[in-house]
């Protein structure tokens, strides 16, 4: 068994065994899914005196890729676009998250029908637009109203769907009320005395809320979602919302696990009372607007994330622009712009960077792209490696998991 075999296993131990086995699967599919799944090893293969490390502290999503950014829908009912998954969140260089989109740009290459070159000139314009934004320290959001192309009609496609729609969608009607629809693609069957456990601990938090009767549960399905998340405990949960027939929610309850990124990162990081609290506070420091129904609660001896359940679609599938890169490269000055906005916004936090020092960085410091550059590269070329060895050792059967 070679050490890319060993880490991933031992990184993924404990996971549920039918989950686990869908992760695996999934890493076997492409390069790019397989990338998702090891930020453990891309992250301890950077040398402790890397170029990343000397850069200003921000609040980090740590896991920054081309489809950890989309749209959703936040707690004031309005739709925003920005980064959706903060599982990896924390205080740490501003580098490591860029280093790592510019690397999904690289890595998803093929995908979109790419050459080096293309993906190299699509990372160029990230790192552009992104310092330019963040020099001028100013922080906006973006809007149907003021975008353009692709990203407007997929705001403004994302703003008028129907909630109802995809309740409808994603349950069934039986006698007794709606259940949640378990298709083994979306969700899983749990049993009974899962379903009772969660539900009794959810009603518990729901008592400090200010509308316990909201999150009355009518249902629980084991969430399928994600690549590098999978095997974890993850749940959707219908509650009576707004009341019946259509006025239930879908809920995300989510494990907290630490973030990967920690041991490697030499900054000292807030108490964070639960590692819950920890990715919900980022996203609150971050984000134009919290999710929907953003909290963290307990359920038993571990600790949870939970929001609003949001519709896949409200991720750009960039594979219908593959060989495009005008619509590319427009998608992706929007995105670096929301990063540096994002960057601004949580300024001066707990020991995060002020504005003004964010914005030295950008104009007078000016990091040298072709380090960003060749550091992407790099990764690359150890994704291909290792995911070689991975495939090699999948299909000799290394990653067979045993249901318990």
């Amino acid at each position: 068994m070679n050490e890319t075999v060993k880490k991933i296993k031992e990184y993924n131990s404990g996971r549920i065994p039918e989950l686990l086995k869908l992760k695996y699967k999934a890493m076997r599919i492409d390069k790019y899914r397989f990338y998702r799944a090891i930020p453990h090893i891309l992250y301890a293969d950077i040398p402790a005196n890397s170029f990343l490390y000397n850069s200003p502290r921000v609040w980090l999503c740590g896991d920054l890729h081309l489809e950890n950014m989309g749209s959703y829908k936040a707690d004031n009912r309005l739709t925003y676009f920005g980064v959706n998954d903060f599982d990896e969140a924390l205080l740490g260089p501003v580098l490591i998250d860029m280093t790592r989109m510019l690397s999904s740009i690289m890595i998803s290459a093929d995908n979109l029908r790419l050459g080096k070159k293309e993906a190299r000139l699509l990372c160029k314009t990230f790192i552009t637009t992104y310092f330019e934004n963040l020099g001028e320290g100013y922080i906006r959001q973006l809007e149907s109203e003021t975008t353009r192309g692709v990203m407007r009609r997929f705001l403004e496609r994302v703003r008028d769907r129907s909630r109802v729609d995809f309740l409808t969608q994603k349950t069934i009607k039986k006698k007794k009320g709606l259940k949640i629809l378990i298709d083994d693609i979306h969700t899983l069957a749990i049993t009974d005395d899962v379903k009772e456990k969660v539900e009794a601990h959810l009603k518990h938090w729901a008592k400090g809320t200010t509308n316990p009767d909201f999150f009355k549960v009518k249902d629980i399905a084991f969430r399928i979602a994600g690549t590098s998340s999978l095997g974890i405990q993850r749940y959707a949960i219908l509650v009576e919302g707004r009341g019946k027939p259509y006025g239930h929610f879908l809920l995300d309850l989510k494990e907290a696990l630490p973030s990967c990124l920690e041991p490697y990162v030499k900054v000292k990081q807030p108490k964070w009372k639960t590692e819950g609290d920890r990715v919900v506070e980022v996203q609150k420091r971050t984000l134009s607007a919290p999710p929907a129904l953003l909290a963290s609660i307990n359920v038993g001896k571990r600790n949870f994330v939970l929001k609003e359940l949001q519709p896949t679609a409200d991720r750009i599938d960039y594979t219908l622009f593959s060989g495009n890169t005008k619509k590319l490269k427009n998608i992706l000055e929007d995105m670096a712009a929301v990063c540096a906005w994002s960057n601004l916004r949580g300024a001066g936090r707990e020991g995060s960077a002020i504005a003004d020092a964010l914005i030295d960085f950008a104009n007078v410091e000016k990091i040298d792209e072709k380090l960003l550059l060749d550091y992407s590269e790099k990764t690359l070329a150890d994704t291909n490696r290792y995911y070689k060895e991975y495939c090699d050792a999948y299909d000799k059967g290394y990653f067979k998991t045993d249901k318990k």
